[in-house]
């Protein structure tokens, strides 16, 4: 079976071509340090079996932090903090990468600290209903080396790779995407120029780490909104980066303002309306309901945009989106869609589930897309399955 055969990336081999996709866990301390639970987190993924785990998305600077219990790679203090969990996951048989972000339009307001959100161009964040600042040339450039130091302190801290965060509309992806950026300068304007901040935050990150480390990205293929990223701009942009010397591409898709367009399933209004006003509650609710009818959950409903990008890559591709069940996983590599399958949601849930694919007992994941995980995520809880929590995460 092609998904348990070892595969590499860059110089990098893994056990078989599963990946737990990047997740965020409000996990971290206030100083976004990893803690107890953080390794025992890592250390079920890795005992059940994955090839390759994706950390949730750490922040380069403090200003790119997007929610309070988010883990950093902004501090030299995380190297030694993050060692005893990279050491555990290579005790058993996994190998894991940090991401690495900057959160950009798409980070939560901090009530009276004077802090201010910046991206590409002063267009407003319609969930939090903030107004960005346009950046100066001097803060794209300081955030560009941000980056690089971000992922030293990665390679330096025992990670096996890094994955540059430039999709879901975090700040790459909202450089790359042209309903969000309206520049007219060098970083806008253009394709070419709108893949410009993610080409010099590559070249920045392989620069701090050499040649011989694996450097993956995850990019958005749509943004799946009006006026949005579409695949005429970001297939050319996922072979520009191939072509500067990527190892590998993870495709997903949708931004903040259209979470059903990355995470398809269920609405779990009731859990991401708490605390909220009525009016805001309602605002979800449609929203949320009005995306989930015209994305509708279909099994590997990234699959087709792979199908269509990868006969033109010349790097390993990652396919994430809907993938649950091993007949599932199994026909996209055998139909060269892709060279990995991700999967997050089944693995929460789950952790052992590569195990059980591999023995053969069961070819569906339990999860059952009700999105809950991601609902009490976004109110501060840890990632968990909240479903039935005794198979889950917790």
């Amino acid at each position: 079976m092609k998904l348990f055969e070892n595969a590499a990336v860059g110089s990098l081999v893994l056990a078989n071509r599963l990946v737990k996709s990047a997740t965020l866990e409000n996990m971290a301390t206030p100083e976004g340090l990893p803690t107890r639970d953080t390794l025992r987190f890592y250390e079920r993924l890795a005992r059940g079996g994955s090839g390759l785990i994706i950390t949730g998305y750490a922040y380069v600077h403090p200003s790119g932090r997007s929610y309070p219990l988010q883990h950093s790679a902004s501090s030299d203090a995380m190297v030694g903090m993050w060692r005893p969990v990279t050491d555990k996951v290579h005790e058993n048989g996994s190998r894991i990468a940090l991401q690495i972000v900057h959160g950009g339009r798409q980070c939560r307001p901090v009530p009276k600290t004077g802090t201010s959100l910046f991206a590409p161009s002063r267009i407003p964040n319609l969930v939090y209903f903030t107004l960005p600042r346009k950046m100066t040339e001097e803060q794209i450039i300081c955030t560009i080396r941000d980056f690089g130091r971000a992922a030293a302190r990665a390679r330096e801290a025992g990670f096996d790779a890094v994955q540059i965060h430039a999709a879901h509309g975090y700040l790459i992806s909202s450089f790359l995407s042209p309903l969000t950026n309206r520049r007219k300068d060098d970083w806008g304007g253009t394709p070419e120029l709108r893949f410009r901040f993610l080409a010099e935050v590559f070249r920045e990150v392989r620069s701090a780490v050499g040649d011989d480390y694996p450097v993956m990205a995850k990019m958005n293929i749509s943004d799946f909104v009006p006026f949005g990223l579409s695949p005429k701009d970001s297939f050319p942009a996922a072979r520009r980066l191939a072509s500067l010397g990527l190892d590998a591409l993870e495709i997903s898709g949708g931004l903040l303002e259209n979470p059903m367009a990355m995470c398809r399933g269920s609405a779990p209004v009731d859990v991401i309306g708490r605390g909220k006003t009525f009016a805001v509650r309602m605002y979800f609710s449609m929203s949320l309901q009005f995306m989930r009818l015209f994305l509708p959950f279909r099994e590997n409903y990234f699959q087709d945009y792979a199908a269509r990008l990868k006969p033109t890559l010349s790097i390993p591709l990652m396919l994430v989106g809907g993938i649950r069940s091993l007949s599932g996983a199994e026909q996209i590599l055998q139909s060269g869609c892709a060279d990995f399958v991700s999967l997050a949601r089944p693995l929460i849930r789950e952790p052992d589930l590569p195990k059980k694919w591999r023995k053969g007992i069961a070819d569906r994941a339990g999860c059952t897309s009700c999105n809950r995980c991601l609902g009490e995520m976004e109110q501060g809880s840890r990632l968990a399955c909240y479903l039935k929590p005794e198979t889950g995460s917790t």
